[in-house]
């Protein structure tokens, strides 16, 4: 029998949605803010308070996926009605061979909604949708909230909302977007409590961070115009993953995994070959007493016992985790992105773990994404 294998990630993206997933859950004074899908030029798009936010049942509404790796799915049988329909997305894991996925919702939201009412209730009716899409094989699929942004009171407030009082969801997705202040700020110390307490590990996706650099969309309706020149473009895709480096380390520096012994961070998409340098840099650092008065823990030891990192097809990194994070890194198939590895996932685990051990085998595709998310 072949091992049993966990995605880390997957996704949900906004796209893929039915069109009253929000209107149908928010209040009747917000229906017409929330999410939903109008024509505009003749193609039906998601509009959110009034700003474009992609299309519907569509990549950003550029319609069929032409790369390499959408041409494959294509021909293994996908259509843009899977990911959204728990019978067929359960298909599709059973063609790639795995057995559980983690699912991440929508992104950006607070780039095109600026209501905090309305970001609130797009939440909420995400949150409230993914509870109920994860019922139909809740040991298979497991769902990740959205959590906003804008403030920690709500931050905090939806998180307590959907953790193991509440929804009973595992983890939730925190798109530092448009953040009054930046992650390492005191202000968000309700933020790490809430989450600490309920049980809900905190992830910070890949491309969270843009706006914050000099490469790649700014925000998303220079994606949606394609408007970025083509080196900008070119070069946020080799370094997106990389730019998640800010963010592990202000979140370990601001002292709130000493704070909160149960605090689990989840760097998800992030990719982990840069981890291990990162890691070692932090370290002596924190030798020469660079962070006194921030943290009394050796930052790697603290990276091991409260943070996760999830990757794809990251050969560097597979090979270093043994040394650096045996229990911390965890395999992922980014279904159904178009640069994931759908269907071919266990091909690409082979090629990026080969000569690894099967212990460390099944740590990254298996046990550590399990211990991240306490699944039976």
């Amino acid at each position: 029998m072949e091992d049993k294998i966990i995605s880390a990630d997957g996704h949900l993206d906004l796209f893929y949605l039915d069109k009253d997933i929000f209107t149908s859950r928010s209040p009747t004074k917000l229906r017409d803010r929330v999410p939903n899908v109008r024509e505009i030029e003749g193609k039906p798009m998601w509009v959110g308070d009034g700003a474009i936010m992609g299309g519907h049942r569509a990549w950003m509404g550029r319609g069929p996926m032409t790369n390499h790796r959408g041409k494959r799915m294509q021909e293994a049988g996908w259509e843009p009605t899977h990911p959204s329909n728990p019978k067929l997305r359960l298909k599709d894991l059973d063609i790639d061979g795995i057995s559980k996925e983690v699912i991440y919702g929508i992104r950006f939201v607070e780039d095109s909604i600026k209501d905090p009412d309305v970001i609130d209730a797009t939440y909420r009716a995400y949150n409230d949708f993914i509870a109920e899409f994860c019922e139909a094989n809740p040991t298979r699929l497991i769902g990740i909230a959205d959590i906003p942004a804008h403030s920690p009171e709500s931050a905090a407030l939806e998180i307590r909302r959907v953790g193991k009082n509440g929804l009973g969801l595992k983890g939730g997705l925190f798109d530092f977007v448009n953040c009054p202040n930046p992650i390492w700020h005191e202000m968000w110390e309700p933020l790490w409590i809430a989450a600490a307490e309920e049980e809900v590990s905190l992830s910070f996706h890949i491309g969270a961070g843009h706006g914050t650099t000099t490469v790649g969309p700014q925000n998303i309706q220079e994606k949606l115009a394609r408007s970025i020149p083509k080196v900008s473009y070119a070069a946020h895709l080799a370094v997106v993953a990389i730019q998640a480096d800010e963010c592990l380390a202000s979140v370990m520096l601001c002292g709130a995994l000493e704070r909160h012994p149960s605090l689990k961070i989840v760097m998800a998409e992030s990719h982990i070959g840069w981890i291990p340098y990162l890691l070692e840099r932090l370290d002596t650092k924190f030798k020469e007493g660079e962070y006194e008065g921030m943290i009394k823990t050796t930052p790697s030891l603290l990276f091991q016992n409260q943070m996760w990192a999830t990757f794809q097809d990251d050969k560097v990194g597979a090979q270093l985790a043994e040394e650096y994070a045996p229990d911390s890194f965890c395999w992922a198939s980014d279904y159904p992105h178009m640069d994931g590895v759908w269907p071919d996932s266990r091909q690409f685990i082979d090629q990026t773990m080969q000569g690894l051990n099967d212990t460390m085998r099944r740590k990254l595709t298996f046990e550590n994404v399990t211990r991240l998310y306490n699944l039976s």
